[in-house]
């Protein structure tokens, strides 16, 4: 890669991260993970919003070296547009601060000519990416997520008619979008990231496609010893339809993992359905609901657990899988969506073909068998090779 400013200057790259700092939330971890590594070798800008303005400044005056290569723009649409009661809000107000970012950093670009512009975090594929509309900049998109669907009629028993119409309303209302915004940055983009391989069939007509998840995973802890007789599986998300927590209780029922007990943690409307189902089936005794806890008190259950029990029917990533798997949990899945790869090496992914619920227990059982071992395949070490490779081969390309 030539460098931006001149020979003997670091490229300069612009990063757009609309969640992004050293804070407890996994995307904006990964945003900042992320923009650190790009600072190892370039002069990066990043634009954020206001609410990570203390969190970064704090730790930029407690690294100097890191500081002297990040520079961090804030912006936010005004605060009468800031005002957000519905869930859904979040999506005209991304994409308002998306139009505003294509402005921003235009005018940044005419200034220090960036070698690369990145748009990072929240990458939904069906929501406007405001880097795609600067000129004469190289565009990396993603890790973005969002294009993988579910097979609605051979899973429609344990999505009930809720979650159904859910999915089906979810991918009606963004299959429209995705072509007006997804395929168009991704046919300007130089590199695409996709979170899963779904993603990357979904943008295989891109110039580069590769598929790495935006998991950043270090200092977790060690797994606890686990006595083979106690198998204990755990599941942990939002009670919703599409997470899979009918099939989790399913699998628990069946007669091949009657010595299995669950834990069950998250809150959500699908709780008391939940709940009925476990009694229907004659396994209450066996299933114990949490409710929604502490990060730390969920993954020190994992971290004891026989098995991590997650049939989730489309995460796009699923950092949860990929926590469980770094904990050396064994992580029994679906072939949907981001699990099967971030529980890689420790995946035992159960098929769509036949009684999948007999898959799934048959998968847990073998997962008992099996064991797991910790690794360090999501970890921020990675990332520095990864976005180098990924800025040399985009600065090459002709942007529009």
């Amino acid at each position: 890669m030539t460098a931006a400013g001149g020979d003997g200057e670091r490229p300069r790259v612009v990063i757009s991260a609309y969640a992004c700092g050293p804070v407890d939330e996994p995307e904006a971890r990964a945003g900042w993970e992320f923009a650190v590594a790009a600072a190892r070798h370039h002069d990066v800008w990043v634009v954020t919003r206001e609410r990570f303005r203390e969190p970064i400044a704090a730790a930029l005056r407690e690294r100097p070296g890191l500081a002297a290569h990040l520079t961090v723009v804030h912006q936010d649409l005004p605060r009468l547009m800031r005002w957000r009661r519905r869930s859904w809000d979040v999506y005209w107000y991304y994409a308002a601060w998306q139009a505003k970012l294509a402005r921003t950093v235009t005018a940044l670009h005419r200034r220090h000519r960036f070698a690369v512009g990145h748009h990072l975090t929240f990458a939904n594929d069906w929501l406007p990416c405001g880097l795609a509309r600067v000129p004469r900049l190289p565009l990396v998109w993603g890790p973005v997520g969002g294009a993988s669907r579910l097979p609605y009629w051979r899973l429609r028993r344990w999505l009930g008619l809720r979650g159904s119409v859910t999915e089906l309303v979810r991918d009606a209302a963004t299959a429209g979008p995705r072509r007006w915004f997804g395929d168009p940055t991704a046919r300007r983009a130089a590199v695409v990231v996709a979170q899963n391989a779904d993603v990357a069939r979904r943008f295989a007509h891109a110039r580069r496609v590769v598929v790495e998840p935006n998991a950043v995973l270090d200092g977790l802890g060690a797994r606890r010893a686990v006595e083979s007789q106690d198998r204990t599986a755990v599941f942990a998300g939002r009670l919703l339809a599409w997470k899979g927590g009918r099939l989790a209780i399913e699998t628990i029922a069946h007669p091949s993992a009657r010595s299995w007990r669950l834990i069950v943690f998250g809150a959500g409307y699908e709780r008391r359905r939940l709940e009925r189902l476990a009694a229907a089936r004659g396994v209450e005794d066996r299933v114990e609901f949490r409710g929604h806890r502490p990060r730390a008190e969920v993954l020190a259950a994992i971290a004891g657990a026989t098995a991590f029990l997650f049939p989730s029917l489309h995460d796009q990533a699923g950092w949860v899988a990929a926590e469980a798997s770094t904990l050396g949990c064994p992580v029994v899945c679906l072939p949907l969506g981001g699990p099967p790869l971030l529980a890689a090496p420790n995946a035992f992914v159960a098929s769509l073909t036949g009684d999948v619920v007999a898959g799934l227990a048959g998968q847990l059982n073998r997962a008992a068998q099996t064991g797991g071992r910790p690794h360090q395949r999501w970890s921020a070490s990675r990332l520095p090779a990864l976005v180098d490779d990924w800025y040399a081969d985009a600065a090459e390309a002709v942007a529009p």
